[in-house]
């Protein structure tokens, strides 16, 4: 017989964006339970990544709520780093991803959510439109979770589409997704000779035209900074090459972590991974694997301050930037980030840069700065679908939106409106989209979430 557990909430998937809308769900009083199918939550973060773009370019805090919470306590437990501003991702905050993984399952167990781990998604159930639950597979068979609403934190959209969503996939001219990339963390760093190169070659910092002002602001700030992005050498990777060396990008990404003497190398560059195609995604997690040792041994051998540098840990999945784009009642595009487009229905703000790994043969990334940003609830609602919110990666947005919208805090502020607003929708037994946007807005206001009105772009 077919095991079913009742819930008003289920969410899928266990990563930041998941845990934030399991969270803000159970706090606002619905039952909620996470699905997810490692034996742990915390998603990319669990690597190492650093959580970019709680700032805009401007210094003002644009993510509040529960994401800004979790990275207050971090660095309450010496866990994770003071804010760092770069003139590209706005902020940057080097985090633990040891302490990351038991904060945030200690935070979900103390408001209540029941875990589901160790378990796949198979399923989504509908009926007349209208999402009612998931079934999932584990070691223990099959087992039906019912669900007055679903949110889909998958990454994928996997339940969305397994309730009939339509999808883009990738960007829309010819299906192309932004590279994937297999992270891992290194030590045994000397940074003092690592700053000292960059001051003496200020434009192997980054490979974008910046001013003398912002590279010598950049510069002081790297002599104390307990934290700080990394995107260049591409004069050693230009020796590296012609030396024979395979290195898959055109310069070197990553986070320099001082605080914890450590490094966070997002420089593997593999294409068209499909993670929904199982052969595509297993040679990608191949791929990325065996690139890491070409970075490695890159670092070591080129990059001053790295000679003694050891290998602390490799990621437990290549990490995909693109895939799906669910289908909404809304399409976010470039030109609604670039411009700063006011919403009726904004639900949480954003400000990083538009940040494309490109596809295709040129193996580097293209930048484009925007402003403070909203993103509207109607993009976050599969079209033609009932009883269903997504969440993170796969919202209704184009490839170059998605390319801003999709790093962890942005999607954190995304969730926690998603969790907000599905325990609101069981509270007031109506569907999603009946609920009043104005109540949602103020709810989320209530709660610490930033829409606008902390920073004078808009008044409630």
């Amino acid at each position: 017989m077919l095991k079913q557990y009742g819930y008003d909430v289920v969410v899928v998937g266990g990563g930041a964006t998941g845990i934030v809308a399991a969270m803000a769900s159970a706090r606002a009083g619905a039952k909620t339970a996470i699905v997810e199918y490692n034996g742990f939550v915390g998603g990319n973060v669990i690597p190492g990544l650093p959580l970019l773009g709680f700032h805009n370019n401007s210094g003002q805090l644009i993510v509040k709520g529960i994401a800004y919470e979790i990275a207050r306590k971090l660095q309450e437990m010496g866990a994770a780093t003071s804010f760092y501003m770069d003139p590209i991702t706005s902020d940057v905050l080097g985090v633990d991803p040891h302490w990351f993984k038991y904060l945030v399952t200690k935070m979900l167990r103390d408001d209540g959510v029941d875990f589901f781990l160790h378990s796949m998604l198979t399923d989504t159930v509908v009926e007349d439109g209208q999402a009612k639950g998931v079934v999932i597979q584990n070691k223990e068979g099959t087992q039906l979770l019912a669900a007055k609403l679903v949110i889909d934190c998958s990454g994928d959209g996997d339940a969305a589409v397994r309730a009939g969503a339509d999808y883009v996939y990738g960007r829309r001219s010819d299906n192309k997704t932004q590279v994937s990339s297999l992270v891992f963390r290194v030590g045994q760093i000397d940074f003092a000779p690592l700053v000292k190169f960059f001051r003496e070659h200020p434009t192997q910092i980054r490979p974008w035209d910046m001013s003398e002002e912002v590279v010598s602001n950049l510069l002081d700030q790297m002599d104390e900074a307990e934290v700080f992005v990394l995107g260049g050498f591409q004069q050693y990777i230009e020796q590296a090459i012609a030396d024979g060396v395979d290195f898959p990008r055109a310069n070197l990404v990553g986070v320099c972590i001082p605080k914890f003497n450590q490094m966070i190398v997002v420089s593997s560059r593999v294409e068209n991974v499909n993670p929904n195609d199982n052969r595509s995604y297993s040679n990608g997690e191949v791929t990325g694997l065996l690139q890491m040792k070409e970075v490695f041994d890159f670092l070591k051998t080129y990059a001053p301050g790295f000679e003694q540098v050891q290998l602390l840990d490799t990621a437990h999945q290549i990490g995909i930037r693109e895939s799906r784009h669910i289908v909404g009642d809304y399409l976010l595009t470039g030109e609604d980030l670039t411009t700063g487009r006011f919403f009726d229905d904004v639900i949480c703000l954003g400000g990083y840069h538009m940040d494309i790994h490109i596809p295709g043969q040129s193996k580097t990334i293209a930048s484009t700065k925007v402003g403070t940003y909203e993103i509207p609830f109607s993009c976050l609602l599969p079209k033609g679908l009932d009883g269903m919110i997504v969440a993170g990666r796969p919202i209704s947005a184009t490839h170059e939106a998605m390319s801003s919208t999709r790093v962890i805090p942005i999607q954190m502020a995304q969730a926690e409106a998603a969790g907000t607003a599905a325990a609101m929708c069981v509270e007031q037994g109506i569907s999603v989209r009946n609920l009043d946007i104005a109540e949602l807005q103020k709810r989320l206001i209530s709660l610490g979430a930033e829409l606008g009105q902390g920073i004078g772009r808009r008044t409630f």
